[in-house]
């Protein structure tokens, strides 16, 4: 509960963003120039992404390298990129060119991901809390997933597990931003809410 507590103190988190800001200051121009592709403020932003992704996908199937080779290219390159990406943005972009709403962009980018770490530190806190308080109830929780996700691993092919499982977190902020998420609800909702409806006036006029 302590550190929910400390999740939720606004001045904690202000700080917490400021110290993020400092620490990423070097990739705030690929940040604000990555960010409204990531939350779609075109309609035709989500085909890019989704094609990136697939492309990388098909290359690595294609290629097929083994687990370890795999694990050292990734490494390599998210160091390439962290050594390049920085230099090469920091080089094209001089520091008149970058404004108050671009600063604005980038303190809203440092607040999401601030956020977006609490919510998953709030969930490992909660199991945590679960397993003391409910032990059973943690055990069976996480039985069950783990049978679940091994069923899924053992029937689905894995690589089609990755794919699907990035291309949903590289389109979630995208999906949040624009509440695609309420509308097809609210859409699947009115669906059925139709269809009761016409069941009822199809049995009012049989009845009559």
């Amino acid at each position: 509960m302590k550190m929910l507590a400390i999740f939720g103190d606004v001045q904690i988190q202000e700080k917490r963003i400021k110290s993020l800001k400092r620490r990423i200051e070097t990739w705030r121009v690929f940040l604000v120039a990555l960010y409204p592709v990531l939350i779609w403020t075109e309609p035709w932003y989500p085909a890019p992404i989704i094609g990136t992704i697939s492309t990388i996908f098909i290359l690595y199937w294609y290629w097929d390298p083994p687990i370890i080779t795999s694990i050292s290219l990734f490494f390599m390159l998210a160091s390439l990129i962290d050594y390049i990406v920085p230099r090469i943005t920091m080089s094209i972009s001089h520091p008149q060119h970058w404004t108050a709403a671009k600063e604005k962009q980038f303190e809203i980018i440092c607040e999401s991901l601030v956020k977006t770490q609490d919510n998953i530190c709030k969930q490992i806190a909660y199991l945590m809390d679960l397993k003391e308080k409910r032990p059973k109830m943690y055990f069976l929780s996480l039985f069950s997933f783990c049978t679940l996700l091994a069923w899924i691993g053992y029937t689905v092919n894995n690589r089609i597990i990755c794919l699907t499982l990035v291309t949903l977190i590289a389109l979630y902020p995208g999906v949040k931003h624009n509440g695609v998420s309420k509308k097809i609800l609210s859409v699947f909702l009115n669906r059925i809410t139709d269809g009761i409806r016409s069941y009822t006036e199809k049995n009012s006029v049989k009845s009559n």
